[in-house]
């Protein structure tokens, strides 16, 4: 119970009664709720598995059509579930990619310790001029000739990574000859006498570029997680690679591991 004065200037007592919920509100009660139980049977079924269509999840729990729909956006943003454009709707498992300096910076043995199966593809490679703030990480001259490759990763066959990556000179020149074979950056590292570990990283989620939405089949304005890492020799401290990921998160749960950083100097 609150005081306020009347008209008059005398006290008055003002008791704020509770008002029933309003048609909105108790949509969304019901929107959420039935998202709460699709969410609950759907534990149980494999990745990729179909649900029913809203027509019938609508017949089933006895609710509008309009309430099945949105019970099932609701479960696609929370990474649930993925509609495809005149298929239907599937079960969605994302896996971690867990980011760390106390692990390996390869994306495949990652994944293959999370249980999945990363494949990367070649997009372009060649020499070009090193942009300045990576030039800066490396301890280059800005107009020096680097390296620089464009991969798309696929993780349990869908598509995941956009790479964009820079290799310090003198590193191994002729990487895009071995990448089509091995396709881990660290593994053909690993095989050049390279120790290579993650210096250093920053992650954000951002609309991505249009070309890297292109290439991930996200739609204009989603977002996408940003990472970028600095890799270094190990044994040397010596940068040997640069990497600009863009990352789906629908299909790929970032998880960071903070530990204190050591080496390497972050791109301005």
């Amino acid at each position: 119970m609150f005081t306020s004065c009347s008209p008059q200037g005398r006290p008055a007592a003002v008791q704020h009664a509770r008002r029933p919920p309003t048609l909105a509100v108790m949509g969304n009660i019901e929107i959420r709720d039935l998202a709460a139980k699709i969410a609950a049977e759907i534990q149980s079924l494999q990745p990729g598995a179909q649900i029913p269509s809203e027509n019938r999840i609508a017949s089933r729990f006895g609710v509008s059509r309009s309430v099945a729909r949105q019970a099932i956006v609701e479960l696609e943003s929370r990474f649930l579930v993925r509609r495809v454009k005149g298929s239907g709707t599937y079960v969605n498992r994302r896996i971690d990619y867990v980011i760390s300096q106390s692990r390996s910076p390869s994306l495949h043995q990652t994944i293959r310790d999370a249980g999945g199966e990363a494949r990367t593809s070649l997009i372009s490679g060649g020499l070009q001029l090193v942009p300045n703030r990576i030039a800066d990480s490396f301890g280059c001259a800005a107009d020096t000739l680097l390296t620089r490759l464009e991969r798309l990763g696929r993780i349990n066959g869908r598509k995941a990574v956009y790479f964009d990556e820079w290799i310090n000179t003198g590193v191994m020149n002729d990487i895009q000859v071995a990448l089509p074979v091995i396709e881990s950056v660290e593994e053909v590292l690993r095989a050049k006498g390279h120790h290579p570990i993650r210096a250093l990283t920053r992650g954000m989620l951002e609309v991505p570029p249009d070309h890297v939405a292109e290439h991930l089949d996200l739609a204009y304005g989603d977002q996408a997680w940003s990472v970028e890492s600095l890799t270094n020799d190990g044994d040397t401290d010596r940068p040997l690679m640069f990497s600009s990921a863009w990352i789906r998160p629908d299909v790929v749960r970032v998880v960071f591991e903070l530990n204190s950083v050591t080496h390497g100097r972050a791109p301005a």
